[in-house]
């Protein structure tokens, strides 16, 4: 390196304006750097010249610039101890290496010189006023050493060059600073708009890789059991993996030591001994080289985290982690706005469904308070229902249609625990096989035609409390598998969604069908058909437990008498008995059924028991020891006529079932008996 030994003020002067025209306009260091080499070149000679600034984060000096002209620049990055420019940077005096073969403080800096070349140094301190930047030098292919006067040039050079250059990074900090709180201000923007998380973080991701470079990100949410479902993952660039699942145990992973701790973590993917989670190795066998956790984090506790992962080996720098955490906080807030938005969406829902449902049961009249009865069958249920109860076991109820198997379920739900819960029903017959999904699990906005807005399923409004299935053997076999797991891990997802909901809900089904004969010919499914006959309760006909009928018939008596405003004081003794030998096919609904048209019909204090299946018109004071038979060509005349009426249709609201006011597989059944099944198939 040459130059004048008596350079003129005015040789100076033109260098600096040279200097501060050939910076004007430059974007970044590696072009500021280049303009320098060019304004000098007319003064000094030389093989390379860099620069070097010190990173204050991490005590580092950072951006080596080695340019020799016209050629490209190599980037280095050192630790103040191990680079010559940190010992200039530290004692702010020059520092003149004359050979870096004999030169043994800076091994890493003397490999990485000798690789590029340089064999002398000189460097001399690049300090605006009381800020220290870092060092300014030259560097000789040859042995070298300046003169006084050379090293007095190139620190008043340096001085000069020291204030543009700390003017070019307050202008980059500027910018920075100002993208920073643009896209803060942007975030914010998205986050007020936004109620689901879905769309909440699909919003902010990208506006936050507009200033963090980060490859993979994504948002996880603390559940009730500790686990994190995972929300709006979001690639920058192409996707490196296809994942579906949307819930994983933080176990192993470093989000769950940002919730236990309550800081970012940052992990490179060395550390896998130290997170031994399958799922962060596989992270790493996909390229992962570094994470950063960081916990959104509340007055009302931790939510979940943050995570921006990168595939590069780039550090996390303060500023990333600060901005990362500053999004956090933000982030938390929406997300717990969301979080209570969707609970109160959903209880506004359950509460609604519940209102219709509990309206609907009102209106089905079928609940009669408590159970009925004082003979040894009765009671034998009686203590096999008080010990079932207050456990959470699953209960199948068998039985005949109509002998009261929703009032056992009612009477288990009331016993247990989960009594104030809520008590809700599905039954599986009444609702056509292409809905009961829908009803049994819920749906999601325009997850089919026809669904205009969220639903909440029956398994949901049974959180906490009792989920009576009946008519179990109805259900469609496709739709066994999903009940089944539902059961089993009490975990579903709506129609059309993708989100897993967990609830806590105790099952109970009834049916009047044989389950197990129906498993041997494959159209019940054994695996589910094992799962409810946990514990099965037996509810006898009304026919084996006849000393019970005279209670129920006073019971059903006085209720329709209160409802109807009728007063009825007795029952004679013919019709007492002629009701107790009657065989009941239809239980105790059938019971309860002529016992109210008795009272319809009943215009004095006594009641009149009105039977058409007696076959005449008996009065109270008839003298039947014994009901006949019902006129089987009658009933079937009846039956031909409502099909007519109905056109074939069997079920729904304008069948014949409806019409003749009996349940569809009830009908079905008698059909069967009459032979008329064959003809209306």
């Amino acid at each position: 390196m040459t130059m004048p030994v008596e350079a003129s003020s005015t040789d100076i002067y033109e260098a600096v304006v040279a200097l501060s025209r050939s910076i004007a306009g430059r974007s970044d260091l590696e072009s500021l750097l280049a303009g320098v080499a060019e304004s000098l070149r007319r003064i000094v000679g030389l093989d390379f010249v860099g620069m070097t600034l010190h990173d204050r984060r991490g005590n580092q000096m950072q951006d080596h610039f080695l340019l020799e002209p016209g050629s490209s620049i190599a980037n280095l990055s050192l630790s103040v101890d191990q680079d010559p420019a940190g010992w200039v940077w530290l004692n702010q005096q020059p520092l003149v290496i004359r050979c870096l073969d004999d030169e043994s403080r800076w091994p890493e800096f003397q490999k990485r010189a000798s690789v590029a070349g340089v064999t002398a140094v000189t460097l001399v301190p690049l300090t605006a006023g009381e800020n220290r930047l870092g060092a300014f030098g030259f560097g000789c292919r040859v042995p070298y050493e300046p003169s006084p006067a050379e090293l007095a040039f190139l620190e008043r050079v340096a001085s000069e060059f020291a204030v543009a250059v700390e003017a070019f990074l307050a202008r980059q900090e500027a910018v920075r600073e100002r993208d920073r709180l643009r896209t803060l201000f942007d975030i914010t923007n998205a986050l007020v708009s936004k109620l689901s998380m879905e769309e909440l973080f699909s919003a902010i991701s990208g506006q936050l890789s507009r200033v963090i470079q980060h490859d993979f990100s994504v948002l996880t949410t603390l559940d009730e059991t500790g686990g994190l479902d995972i929300i709006g993952p979001h690639f920058t660039g192409s996707p490196l993996f296809s994942e579906d699942q949307r819930h994983i145990d933080p176990e192993g992973l470093p989000a769950a030591e940002a919730i236990a701790t309550g800081k970012p973590v940052i992990v490179r993917d060395v550390d896998v001994e130290r997170y031994p989670s399958d799922k962060f190795r596989r992270f790493v066998e996909l390229g992962y080289k570094s994470v950063c956790s960081v916990p959104l984090v509340t007055s009302n506790g931790t939510l979940g985290t943050l995570e921006a992962v990168r595939t590069t080996h780039d550090a996390w720098t303060s500023e990333d982690v600060d901005f990362l955490t500053q999004v956090a906080r933000q982030v938390a807030i929406a997300v717990e706005n969301a979080l209570s938005y969707r609970e109160l969406k959903e209880m506004k829902e359950r509460l609604a469904t519940e209102k219709l449902y509990l309206e609907e049961e009102i209106r089905l009249d079928n609940n009669i308070g408590n159970m009925i009865g004082s003979g040894a069958a009765f009671d034998a249920l009686v203590k096999s229902l008080k010990i079932v109860a207050p456990t959470d076991a699953t209960v199948l109820i068998l039985g005949e249609t109509g002998t009261g198997k929703e009032l056992v379920a009612r009477a288990i739900h009331e016993l247990s625990s989960r009594g104030r819960g809520s008590f809700v029903k599905v039954n599986c017959a009444a609702i056509p096989a292409s809905l009961l999904e829908s009803e049994l699990f819920g749906h999601e906005k325009g997850s089919f035609t026809g669904a205009v807005a969220q639903k909440i399923g029956r398994f949901e409004l049974a959180h906490h409390g009792t989920l009576f299935l009946d008519e179990i053997g109805e259900m469609p076999l496709e739709l066994q598998p999903k009940l089944l797991r539902a059961i089993q891990d009490q975990e579903f997802e709506r129609v059309g969604g993708t989100r897993t909901i967990r609830t806590d809900v105790r099952f109970v089904a009834a049916t009047n069908r044989d389950l197990k004969a129906m498993v041997d010919d494959n159209t019940f499914r054994a695996d589910l058909y094992y799962r409810l006959h946990v514990f099965p309760l037996n509810v006898p006909a009304l026919r084996d437990r006849r000393e019970d009928i005279p209670l129920l018939i006073r019971y059903f008596v006085q209720k329709h008498a209160q409802r109807l405003g009728r007063k009825i004081d007795s029952i004679p003794t013919q019709a007492m008995d002629a009701l107790i030998d009657y065989n009941w096919p239809g239980n105790i609904r059938e019971l309860q059924n002529v016992i109210e048209r008795s009272v319809i019909l009943s215009t004095r204090p006594e009641l009149q028991v009105s039977m058409p299946e007696f076959g005449g018109k008996p009065s109270a004071g008839s003298n039947h020891s014994r009901v006949p038979d019902v006129s089987e060509e009658a009933e079937r005349t009846r039956i031909l006529h409502a099909l007519k009426e109905a056109k074939g249709i069997v079920g729904g609201p304008s069948g014949a079932a409806a019409r003749l006011g009996l349940k569809r597989t009830t009908l079905q059944s008698r059909m069967q008996k009459y032979n008329i099944a064959r003809l209306y198939k």
